[in-house]
């Protein structure tokens, strides 16, 4: 059985209404893809298909708890999320991504795969910079003034900005002579 087979809904022999499909994935499904952006979680996906003569319009509700590293500590940490998307597949000679959610699909296909795009919506709420809850300070979420790594204690620090340059000492006794 191949591992996306779960995630394929038989079209030709559907009538033109609506139907409400459950899917239910975890780890195996994100290394199938073979990457390392998501490796481990779990999904609940409720799909709701309506087709027409002319198109299927697919609404995706996807739960999921990923469970990713921490940049900052390489701790594990779960980490929710919660997408709704619309994608709509127009019946066409030929299949054919246009963009934007929106598809051509070959009228003797006999099955609608939601695989990749149920991983490219979970995948596209992964935050660029993954942190452990413990981490996000929930009054300010930028943290651009705050540093954090310091390889110098506070005084040393101070002592330093004090200090000149005996240079700077010389460049100035030209300047005050003028």
């Amino acid at each position: 059985m191949k591992p996306f087979a779960a995630y394929q809904i038989p079209i030709i022999a559907l009538e033109n209404k609506g139907y409400e499909y459950q899917m239910d994935g975890n780890s195996d499904f994100f290394q199938a893809f073979e990457q390392e952006w998501i490796e481990k979680g779990s999904f609940k996906v409720k799909v709701k298909l309506d087709k027409s003569p002319t198109m299927i319009q697919v609404y995706l509700h996807i739960e999921a708890v990923l469970q990713l590293i921490c940049d900052r500590s390489l701790e594990e940490f779960d980490f929710p999320i919660e997408v709704n998307e619309k994608i709509i597949f127009k019946f066409a000679d030929h299949s054919e991504d246009m963009g934007d959610n929106l598809y051509l699909l070959d009228r003797k296909e006999p099955y609608l795969d939601l695989s990749q795009d149920i991983y490219d919506f979970i995948a596209l709420q992964v935050p660029m910079k993954k942190l452990h809850p413990r981490f996000i300070n929930p009054e300010n979420t930028s943290q651009d003034d705050v540093f954090l790594y310091t390889t110098e204690k506070e005084e040393e620090a101070e002592e330093r900005a004090q200090e000149t340059d005996p240079r700077w000492n010389i460049l100035k006794n030209l300047t005050d002579k003028n």
